[in-house]
């Protein structure tokens, strides 16, 4: 036995081939081979290249008969033969032709050695039954056996298998029969590519041009054909999905917009995990989610359909359950450990369905940990109208949860560190630059649009404009008369405060000045600064033992990497946030605010008793609280008992030494302010809300406009839509036009609302008993109401998202009543009075909409600039549902559309080869590739040196003229496309964290003392480490397991943290995805 390995030109696999051809030391000593059996996983036929420089070995090499058998692919373009099942052989030996052939550098001689072995029928090629990734190579002579030899091994029948890259194999004589024996056992069960009964075809069909040939032809194919491959071969792969039902099964009709979503997500879930259905509010995505599942269930893709959603949605979601007959157990969002029970103790193959996805943007979150930990190794469908909640980045956050391949792949991975980079120094300047802003916007735009291109084929995002520009959606929408409404501008409505101005501005300065973070402001005891919510600021840290305690309670609180720096930043968030959100409550209503009030003294009182009584202080453990949909009924801590354990809390023991005197004096100042502004307010009803009397002004001008118009006036409050609906029905006036209606959490009002406002109702259902709804936001989700034309916002509304959820929900596909859609803002005016100062009612707007947006308002100036504040185009966000945003792709499915319109231009285009290479004139020096494979079609650009994988950039760059001419590629593309080879690894992390580390320590300690089971978990938990598919939270408590555990209770614990069954994705996540892909287009381009 012989090691060879390629490590010297003796040692060379090569070297090898040659000794068995003839005597290396007599030249004329030519051995009698009678047959040469090769097995190899890969085969790139430059190979032959090394063979035929040798007179003698081309000679043996021709004479004998040769077997090929491969066991992968032979290359990226030729694994087009076993896609088509040997059906297309035309096509497939086509394929064979362009890079066995055409792309070698010994063409000629190549070319010549396929001809000769054509002529004697010693040529055999073929494809072993199922996937191989073995490497043999046997020898066989005519007449002295003793001689029959083997190299088995690593190395592939390429050039760096054979001589350029380090291998290990042996070269032997012993057992060469079994070997023998065993490839022919393959050999026989294997499809043919080449063989005595095709090769003349083949050899007419594939080696019919000579190297100068092709070298005097000048016709390459021109850009603009290549510009409408890539098109047909982009958009032609969502189209390839069969449906088993569709909406209109199951009593919905069939939008085409609709069943190309249908097929776009099954196709995603099928190939990524996962999918995010994004489109804009109003256009169907639960029933797009109900029809993916129906049919992933039919296909027996999955066995099971879980769907996560907020309370207000569950009966939605059990209305499509039973009407697609999904048979989902349906989950609320406040009760993911009861999902997460259900998931691990009931193993199965099923698809999760989470509903306002937006809600898990924040990955260091108590609940983002569990959403990943029940959709760890399931199919998952995440519905959003807002992925871009707060920032751009957001999306990732979403995807993060699914997503174990895609955007851990390499080139995916540097593209989103770019953008995520690029959004932080935007970030940087818009709170820096007052003349900016425009420009900061527009940049926010084309950071979305870069992030939508780049993870297109795991989102479905189209907006109604998106509609109505694709010709073949606009045709099905007219042919099955659906139309959409123009939403007009919001209307701003000034109320006068009259007399309560001085107290309406006294007040607001107290809760939220309007210079709060000024330092004069920090001492003012006439500001309530929200103690309550930040007791972890006024830690005292004098001594070193003081410095431990408080530092172990931060921990406690905010998780073992927590510092007093981000203690206190967090602290003061909450508290602002809490005193912000009293201002909302303010501005509201009155008798919301009043409440508040009242609420917020007996909390404090509470909290008081409970320091005075037991010396403790119970606080919440912040990262487990998602603010954003906090009520202020939220934050309340009621002590029952003596007991120091609370769910969600930590209680600070001996508050009197731990916390310095500062905070009790505060603490006693925040609740004197709130007894003050309690006593102020006490006697003002609703006989001096100049708000109210503004709103019934403006309802009676609205009623008589119109009276087929019927309305809602959305208020984020409870409080305030009970005071609402309760003052108008004592107004009889009022009572009599509208016959208001309050939306309360029962089936019965449930159905009254559809009756009454639901257009999408059969029309005997229909009935016409109220004009008037007045509801919080939880009917503004999964609720139609759109027989209401006219939308008022009776707070300001500082929520985009859910503004838009409100317009949407009378803004439906389907039945079209109105062509316009009217929204209407409130806002308050000072009076001038004596007792008022100019720069209160100056700055008084601004300190209002300051303390409800937050601020990123805090650069306006004037009326104008915070009127625009509630224009759609500000309440639509970055991420926007305007008329005139239109997807990146909408240009080019408009051309895939008028292309599948012209039957012989898309016959020429659907015959044309793939592997096209051609070089274009431009302004800039670089390569395009345009790839296709299982997973989709995938793109990169070279420009400058710069790699770019935004496929709207690259579409932009293959964009040409019908009579643009294209050109030969020039010596530098191989250079160029090296480059590219070398960015397409998954990126593994650059790192070993701690956990790594400490596992990669543990197996090998642990050795036999654990199962074969748990060294696999084991193993695929560090492989998932280092593809940095885990959460942070994850990595955290696998840390944390080797740090409070021993012995085999450490691997106890992980396997609380990590599931077993789920890490079956990362076999997925191991190989890249474009393996196997199919080169479809280069382009070369020069100055």
């Amino acid at each position: 036995m012989i090691l060879v390995d390629n490590s010297e030109e003796s040692k060379s696999l090569l070297k090898y081939f040659e000794k068995q051809f003839y005597n290396i030391d007599n030249e004329n000593d030519i051995h009698n081979i009678k047959e040469i059996c090769i097995l190899t996983a890969y085969c790139y036929y430059e190979v032959f290249s090394y063979i035929i420089k040798n007179e003698n070995a081309r000679n043996i090499f021709l004479n004998a008969k040769v077997k090929i058998l491969i066991g992968m692919n032979i290359d990226n373009k030729t694994r087009r033969l076993y896609f088509n099942d040997n059906k297309d052989n035309d096509k497939a030996i086509s394929d064979f032709k362009e890079f066995t052939l055409i792309e070698n550098k010994e063409y000629s001689s190549i070319i010549e050695l396929f001809k000769y072995k054509c002529e004697n029928k010693t040529l055999e090629i073929r494809k072993t039954a199922e996937y191989m990734h073995a490497k043999l190579y046997l020898f066989k002579y005519n007449e002295e056996a003793e001689r029959n030899a083997f190299l088995i091994g690593s190395s592939n029948f390429t050039h760096r298998g054979i001589k350029d890259r380090k291998e290990l194999n042996i070269y032997c004589k012993d057992g060469f029969n079994e070997l023998y024996n065993y490839f022919e056992e393959e050999w026989n069960k294997a499809h043919e590519i080449l063989n005595n009964k095709n090769e003349k075809e083949f050899f007419r069909n594939i080696i019919k041009l000579t190297n100068e040939d092709k070298k005097d032809k000048d016709d390459f194919i021109s850009p603009y054909k290549i510009f409408l491959k890539v098109i047909y071969e982009y958009f032609e792969f969502i189209n390839r999905e069969e449906l088993l039902c569709s909406p209109a099964d199951y009593g919905y009709r069939d939008y085409k917009y609709q069943i190309d979503a249908i097929k776009s997500g099954i196709n995603g879930i099928m190939l990524y995990n996962g999918v995010l259905i994004s489109d804009v509010v109003g256009l169907g995505k639960s029933i797009i989610a109900s029809a993916i599942a129906k049919n992933l269930l039919l296909k027996e893709k999955v066995e099971e359909i879980i769907i996560i959603c907020p309370p207000k949605i569950i009966d939605s979601w059990e209305n499509y359950n039973i009407e697609f007959q999904i048979k989902a157990k349906v989950f609320s969002i406040g009760l993911l450990d009861k999902a997460l029970e259900y998931v691990r103790n009931h193993r199965k193959n099923r698809l999760i369905i989470i509903d306002e996805a937006h809600r898990f943007v924040n990955n260091k979150t108590y609940s983002y940990d569990m959403i990943t930990n029940i959709c760890f190794g399931n199919k998952v469908i995440a519905i959003t109208a807002t992925p871009m909640h707060n920032t751009t980045s957001d999306i990732f956050s979403i995807i993060d949860i699914f997503d174990r391949k895609l955007t851990k792949n390499k080139n995916i991975e540097e593209a989103k560190i770019k953008i995520l980079k690029e959004e932080r120094e935007l970030k940087s300047k818009y709170k820096k630059s007052e003349n900016s802003k425009e420009e900061n916007i527009k940049k926010s735009r084309e950071i979305a649009k870069e992030i939508m291109s780049l993870i297109h084929t795991i989102i479905i995002r189209r907006t109604r404009n998106d509609l109505l520009e694709d010709s073949e959606y606009r045709k099905d929408l007219e042919k099955q008369k659906t139309e959409f409404n123009d939403v007009e501008e919001p209307k701003l409505h000034d109320y006068e405060l009259g007399d309560l101005s001085k107290l309406y501005s006294d007040t607001l300065e107290k809760i939220s000045p309007y210079n709060e973070d000024n330092e004069d402001n920090k001492d003012n005891s006439n500001i309530f600064k929200g103690v309550r919510y930040k007791p972890l600021i006024y830690l005292k840290k004098e001594t070193i033992e003081d410095k431990r305690k408080s530092a172990e309670i931060v921990k406690a609180v905010y998780g073992e990497d927590a510092n007093f720096d981000f203690a206190d930043l967090s602290s003061n968030n909450i508290a602002k946030f809490m005193r912000h959100l009293l201002v909302r409550r303010f501005e509201s209503s009155i008798f919301a605010f009043k409440k508040s009030v009242e609420n917020m003294i007996g909390k404090y009182e509470n909290i008081k008793r409970f320091v005075r009584g037991r010396n403790y202080y119970p606080i919440y453990k912040r990262g487990d609280v998602n603010y954003e949909d906090y009520s202020e009924d939220d934050n309340d801590i009621m002590i029952k008992d003596n007991s120091k354990k609370y769910e969600g809390l930590y209680i600070i023991e001996n508050v009197k030494e731990v916390l310095s005197e500062e905070f009790f004096i505060d603490f006693e100042n925040d609740l004197k302010i709130l007894k003050e502004i309690k006593k102020d307010w006490e006697n003002i009803g609703i006989e001096k809300d100049k708000k109210f009397f503004k709103l019934k002004e403006e309802l009676k001008k609205f009623k008589k406009e119109n009276d087929k118009r019927k309305i809602i006036i959305f208020s984020e409050f409870k409080d305030t839509v009970d005071y609402l609906y309760e003052s108008i029905c004592k107004d009889e006036e009022l009572n009599y036009l509208l016959k208001p209606l309050k939306s309360v959490a029962d089936s019965k009002n449930r159905e009254a609302v559809k009756a009454n406002f639901d257009a999408s109702l059969e029309e005997r259902k229909q009935e016409s008993e109220y004009f008037l709804l007045i509801s919080t936001d939880t009917l503004s989700e999964g609720v139609n109401l759109h027989r209401a034309g006219i939308i008022i916002n009776y707070d300001i509304p500082y929520n985009p998202t859910r503004v838009i959820q409100r317009v949407g929900r009378i803004n439906r596909i389907g039945k079209k009543l109105f062509d316009k859609i009217y929204i209407h803002n409130f806002i308050p005016r000072l009076e001038a009075q004596k007792d008022i100062k100019n720069w209160q009612i100056s700055n008084f707007k601004l300190t209002l909409i300051n303390s409800i947006f937050g601020n990123d308002t805090k650069i306006l100036q004037k009326d104008d600039e915070i009127n625009s504040l509630f224009s759609l185009k500000r309440e639509a966000g970055i991420f926007s549902d305007l008329e005139n945003d239109i997807s990146w792709d909408i240009e080019y499915r408009e051309i895939y559309n008028k292309l599948n319109q012209d039957n012989n231009l898309l016959e020429e285009i659907k015959n044309m080869k793939d592997n096209i290479f051609i070089r274009r004139e431009n302004d800039f020096n670089g390569l395009v590739e345009i790839r296709k494979g299982e997973n989709g079609i995938f793109g990169g650009l070279l420009k400058n040196s710069v790699m770019d994988y935004n496929m709207a950039n690259i579409f932009k760059i293959l964009k040409a003229q019908e009579n643009e001419k294209s050109f030969k590629p020039s010596d530098k593309a191989e250079s160029l496309i090296a480059d590219f080879e070398r960015r397409k690894n998954i990126k593994k992390i650059n790192y070993k964290p701690d956990a790594l580390l400490k596992l990669e320590r543990y197996k090998e300690i642990m050795g036999l003392e654990i199962s074969l089971n748990d060294r696999e978990y084991i193993e695929k938990i560090i492989k998932g480490i280092e593809y940095n598919i885990f959460t942070e939270k994850q990595i955290k408590n696998i840390e944390k397991a080797f740090r409070n555990n021993n012995g085999i209770e450490i691997l106890k614990e992980i396997k609380k943290i990590i599931d077993y069954s789920s890490l079956n994705c990362i076999n997925y996540i191991e190989s890249d995805y474009l393996k196997d892909s199919i080169l479809v287009v280069r382009e070369e381009f020069f100055k």
